[in-house]
């Protein structure tokens, strides 16, 4: 299991905070227990300490002179910050909201840098082969990275990262590798907003995949913006405001028309419907507006 524990990240500088906030804490007292097999879906409006609290889970501590990090991160009841760092490495792989490669490095190779906390044998290449038959970036092999569209590289990031904690020797599948009775190295998968540069199709294609991915040995989270995939992949959602989480449950607990006004000041209508079993929002527009001068 991952844990928070009275976890708070702070502007040490009071000048520099956000004047919208009424706090310098971009994350403020988190404890939270993310539970393997489950995907975890974190939402929130900008700002709110989203990508500082996925960073926090990836044992990224905080090293600006002006923030200071406070609380423990644990897996497995072990502390983040205990970890070897290759040993980490092969326990934990993050996707960040965006990766800067100015190097002609060809696809191939950016998601072979997954297997780097293992070296580059003959199983690391298989695993990075199969890696990218998964997202569907095999016939992209030999393209250079930088030349690629927006959506290609998330895609290909993300095969890289799974390669990073692939299951040796196996496809990832529901139920795989849970044998009972046995103390499970849980392994973390971490992206933020995933999904960000995708069309609708590879939308629900990644999605799909990390929830496939998400076996009893893995716990995932994923900052994501988009309520509506958030109701239909999510198993649990945590909605934060100003370094706070607010609401925390399934989606039909947590995407409710009272929590996302206080979110978001968002106006919207929630729906059900007989042949899905989540909930639909239809987004009406800002429930506050400042018009044009």
């Amino acid at each position: 299991m991952l844990r928070t524990e009275n976890l708070r990240i702070s502007l040490t500088n009071k000048r520099i905070t956000d004047k919208r906030t009424t706090t310098p804490h971009l994350v403020e007292n988190v404890s939270l227990a993310f539970n393997p097999g489950e995907l975890t879906l974190i939402l929130g409006a900008n700002g709110a300490g989203k990508s500082t609290l996925l960073n926090a889970l990836a044992g990224t501590r905080v090293r600006h002179p002006a923030l200071q990090q406070q609380g423990r991160v644990t897996l497995d009841n072990q502390d983040l910050a205990q970890f070897p760092a290759k040993a980490l490495a092969r326990r934990r792989a993050v996707m960040p909201q965006q990766v800067q490669l100015d190097f002609p490095f060809k696809v191939h190779e950016v998601i072979a840098m997954g297997r780097s906390p293992y070296g580059m044998d003959s199983q690391s290449q298989r695993i990075t082969d199969q890696a990218m038959a998964l997202l569907e970036v095999d016939h992209l092999q030999h393209r250079d990275y930088p030349s690629l569209s927006g959506g290609e590289q998330q895609r290909v990031q993300l095969a890289r990262v799974l390669a990073q904690i692939w299951p040796h020797g196996d496809k990832p599948r529901p139920q795989a590798d849970h044998e009972a009775g046995h103390t499970k190295r849980h392994r973390v998968l971490l992206l933020d907003e995933c999904t960000s540069a995708l069309d609708p199709a590879h939308q629900h294609q990644v999605l799909d995949i990390i929830k496939q991915f998400t076996t009893p040995d893995v716990i995932s989270c994923a900052v994501l913006h988009d309520l509506p995939l958030a109701a239909r992949y999510g198993d649990r959602v945590i909605l934060m405001k100003q370094g706070r989480v607010i609401a925390d449950g399934t989606p039909r607990q947590v995407l409710t028309a009272d929590n996302l006004a206080a979110t978001y000041d968002l106006r919207t209508r929630i729906l059900q419907h007989q042949e899905v079993d989540h909930p639909i929002i239809v987004g009406l527009g800002r429930a506050t507006h400042r018009g044009l001068p």
